[in-house]
Order: C-alpha cells, then sequence, then structure tokens
C-alpha cells in the first residue's frame, strides 16, 4: 500500500494589536498563524509546495482563513509571512531522494569500471551478459583463454529481459552448450562493451 498526502505545519504566530474582529468587533484579540503545507510519502516530507495563514479571535473564535482576509490583515500577513521560514525538515525527502541517486550512479560507474577490469583480464569461468542482435539477452561462458583470444560457450536460453539472466536454469553448468567455443579476440571485448553488446561480467 502506498501511502502519501499533505500536511501542515504551523511557522509563525503574531497577536494583532490595534486591529478589530470584523465579527464581534472586539480589538486586539486577533491572532495570526501562519503554516507550510508539504507533500508527504510514507509520512517522510518530500517538499513545501504553499504557505498558509488563518486568524482567531480570542473573544468569539471566529476563524478566518487568508482568502477571507481584508486588505488590513492581507498586508500583516505579507509581512509575517517574510520572517516566517520554511522549516529545513520538509525538504528531508528530496534529501534522501538525491543521496539514492548518487548512489545508484555510482554504483553503476563502479560496476562499469570492474567490467572493464575482467574483460582487460579475462580468465576462465568469467560469464558475460550478452544482448543479441534481436534484442533478446544470452549468456556466454569463457572455458578458455590464451594469447589473444577467448572461448566462449553459449547457452541455450534467452530472456527478453536482462533480469532473466539470473535465473537458475540459464545460470546452472548444463545450460552451456559444450561444443564448438566461439574464439572472441581479446582486442574485441572492450569494443563488444562499449556496444552495448556485453552488458556485464560476472566472476
Amino acid at each position: 500500500m502506498i501511502v502519501y498526502g499533505n500536511k501542515a505545519t504551523k511557522t509563525g504566530h503574531q497577536n494583532l494589536f490595534g486591529t478589530k474582529c470584523s465579527h464581534c468587533g472586539t480589538r486586539d484579540s486577533l491572532e495570526m498563524y501562519t503554516f507550510s503545507r508539504y507533500f508527504h510519502f510514507f509520512w517522510i516530507p518530500v517538499f513545501p509546495y504553499k504557505k498558509e495563514a488563518v486568524t482567531q479571535c480570542n473573544h468569539c473564535k471566529q476563524v478566518l482563513n487568508k482568502k477571507e482576509f481584508p486588505s488590513e490583515l492581507l498586508s500583516q500577513y505579507e509581512e509575517m509571512k517574510a520572517t516566517a521560514k520554511t522549516p529545513y525538515w520538509q525538504y528531508i525527502g528530496l534529501v534522501i531522494f538525491g543521496g539514492l541517486i548518487l548512489l545508484l550512479v555510482n554504483s553503476i560507474r563502479e560496476d562499469d569500471k570492474r567490467d572493464k577490469a575482467y574483460l582487460a583480464a579475462p580468465k576462465a569461468g568469467d560469464i558475460y551478459e550478452i544482448k543479441t542482435t534481436d534484442g533478446a539477452y544470452t549468456l556466454y561462458k569463457v572455458s578458455q583463454v590464451t594469447a589473444d583470444s577467448v572461448y566462449v560457450l553459449f547457452n541455450q536460453f534467452q530472456s527478453n529481459k536482462q533480469s532473466g539472466l539470473r535465473k537458475s536454469e540459464m545460470t546452472a553448468a548444463s545450460s552451456f552448450i559444450q561444443e564448438d567455443p566461439m574464439p572472441i579476440a581479446k582486442k574485441d571485448l572492450a569494443a563488444m562493451k562499449e556496444k552495448g553488446e556485453i552488458q556485464g561480467v560476472n566472476r
């Protein structure tokens, strides 16, 4: 279940001396409260999106929201809004989201760096995640490494998603065809990685 919505938190309070209630006429009885409304996701504040205000008369308890303010109250609201700061914690969701993005980008870079290192020094047993010319995914397994080439065994299965390459039927040793391993020049491995033919290397 996804829980999201919006909430408001009080950011300011002021007694409005010199004004009177439009309902009961009592002077110096009004108080103004300002609020910052924010969007939350699973109760974690993500970002603020609106400022609000209300007044309440301590005598008759009448409450007015901002759209009901007379001009006198609107001018006092503008002054109060300028000093009412949005709480920093209302941005915590954006900070968390930004941190996750940075972690993901760093993880992708590290994986790419590792794959290139493995391709520069291939070993028997390495498994290459391959994207075929028709857009399917399969695995090659390095069976032998010579001075200038690697010999790979084909996998008898394909998947329409890269995530399918982790399935047990594809990673099992019996899934690789043992006859006629295909030679690939070592110098071509890096180019296959750059072209997206090799999606990843597992060692």
